[in-house]
């Protein structure tokens, strides 16, 4: 069984300074073998979007381990920057559109943290001007104590926090501490608190590529008939759209007022995140929403330059772009 977990992230006084949530299996405490890393991202900010992250996190910053394509298609427009940190846990070539998806971003207010950090990952260090913090492995990481300490005395002299994790053991612990670290994490300060079972999350396959064909003719009212038919889906739409992250006067409480209040172009980011979450895709699926969502991000990037006034229709273009090979 697969979990939504998240765990405490502690400051050198010992007091939480941020979480962090991932997928984790119930029964190993690992993150599921072979389990598709986009989907996992999806699955946690699902989850996110639900229940809302200053509540996951009890106000602290919640970090989300995030494979690229999630930046490049823009989907963090869905999570606030003053609740929700971005961890990178990739370790891929990083290409022009990566970094200027990371640039817009930051200026959004998002805070960046480089997983597995290590100075002999080449094509990683781009980031590092960018990023606030980066995360050190206390056992496998490939430096000696000296080098090490090196290290630490580099990244806080660019000023990063450094975040220490895998701390097993209060020897761990007082290592770590004496190194220099900033930030703990492991199960000897803290084990993963389960947030949610992701079984829990459920709705139909054909609600989510109905509401799809619906955004795509851009017809607002069969958008709304399709989700009410769907109690899953209804649920999760009502649960984002009163989360904290949009500002309003009011509660809602029926379908049609959330879909014009959120705009077809956000509801079309909240579906793919369903989407890509589901636990039904197959491989070439997976793929096919992956290829959309790049071509919406291209769109988007270029009307961005060339006609901003044509921004959202950009993106739903490139979204739609695969509309038949997905509706099949």
């Amino acid at each position: 069984m697969n979990v939504v977990c998240k765990q405490a992230i502690y400051n050198r006084e010992g007091k939480i300074a941020f979480y962090e949530v991932f997928l984790q299996d119930r029964a190993t405490g690992a993150y599921p073998e072979g389990f598709d890393p986009l989907k996992a991202t999806s699955i946690s900010i699902d989850v996110l979007t639900e229940i809302g992250p200053h509540k996951v996190g009890n106000g602290k910053l919640v970090f989300v381990n995030v494979p690229a394509i999630f930046l490049e298609a823009s989907m963090f427009d869905l999570l606030s920057p003053q609740h929700v940190g971005i961890e990178l846990v990739e370790n891929k070539r990083l290409t022009n559109t990566l970094l200027d998806a990371i640039d817009d971003l930051i200026k959004r207010g998002f805070k960046f943290c480089i997983d597995d950090f290590g100075f002999e990952k080449i094509d990683y260090l781009p980031l590092l001007n960018k990023c606030h913090f980066v995360k050190i492995d206390i056992k496998n990481n490939p430096y000696n104590e000296e080098e090490l300490r090196e290290v630490i005395s580099i990244l806080k002299s660019l000023k990063k926090g450094i975040i220490v994790k895998n701390i097993e053991t209060k020897q761990d612990y007082e290592r770590a501490y004496e190194l220099g670290f900033e930030y703990f994490q492991g199960i000897y300060l803290s084990r993963p608190a389960m947030v949610k079972d992701t079984r829990t999350i459920s709705f139909l396959k054909s609600t989510i590529l109905q509401v799809y064909n619906a955004i795509k003719s851009r017809d607002i009212k069969k958008v709304v008939e399709v989700i009410e038919k769907d109690i899953g889906v209804t649920y999760k739409l009502l649960k984002f759209v009163n989360s904290a992250y949009f500002p309003k006067a009011r509660e809602f409480s029926n379908v049609e007022d959330a879909v014009i209040y959120l705009g077809l172009e956000n509801v079309a980011k909240f579906i793919i995140v369903l989407a890509l979450s589901d636990m039904f895709a197959e491989e070439s699926e997976k793929e096919l929403w992956r290829k959309a969502l790049f071509r919406a991000s291209l769109g988007e990037k270029l009307a961005e330059i060339n006609a901003k006034e044509m921004k959202d229709k950009a993106y739903l273009m490139g979204l739609f772009s695969l509309s038949w090979e997905i509706l099949g």
